[in-house]
């Protein structure tokens, strides 16, 4: 799969510069990439439950004691790697304070989240809406023009809407637990 170097030469290339071979560099286009890369990609991850950075942990149960141990019984430590946390389970009344769960279960608790997810393990359609935003964001800061940034504005909604379309067709769908308006009839 891509690299960050490869991402960001993609994105430099789309609006009509020249590609990097490092991030070393003082050029403007490397300061910019340098500084708006991660911001982008952390911030992509997390606006869909993407299959591929979905992930299931147990967390780690802590020995410290909740302020208020008559509101909370228990604290647990949230995987490093997360981004966005989906959901707790077993199901149970829990509360995030930073990066700990505050929890009134005594039972091994597991996060399902997004993680931080690698650029070795995007699938192409991620890695290519990707290249799309950095080309976005580095238009207005490196080419210093509102037209090629409306341009791959346009490109980017139609890359993450293929790219979200794409990741949900590879993930089974969830079936609905109850129907009450069928339950009703009967």
């Amino acid at each position: 799969m891509a690299s960050k170097i490869d991402l960001i030469s993609n994105a430099l290339i789309l609006i009509g510069d020249t590609p990097i071979n490092s991030l070393t560099g003082g050029s403007r286009r490397e300061t910019v990439a340098n500084n708006l890369y991660d911001n982008i990609v952390q911030n992509e991850l997390t606006k869909h439950r993407w299959g591929f950075a979905r992930r299931q942990e147990q967390m780690s149960r802590l020995t410290d004691v909740p302020v208020n141990p008559n509101q909370w019984a228990t604290i647990y430590q949230l995987p490093t790697d997360l981004l966005f946390l989906i959901t707790v389970s077993p199901d149970s009344n829990y509360q995030i304070y930073g990066d700990k769960v505050y929890s009134n279960s005594d039972n091994a608790m597991f996060a399902d989240y997004i993680a931080n997810t690698p650029e070795a393990e995007w699938p192409v359609y991620f890695a290519k809406m990707i290249e799309y935003a950095l080309a976005m964001d580095f238009a207005a800061s490196i080419r210093d023009s509102s037209a090629a940034r409306g341009e791959m504005a346009a490109a980017y909604v139609n890359a993450s809407r293929m790219a979200r379309f794409t990741d949900s067709q590879q993930y089974p769908t969830q079936q609905l637990r109850s129907n009450p308006f069928t339950n009703v009839r009967f």
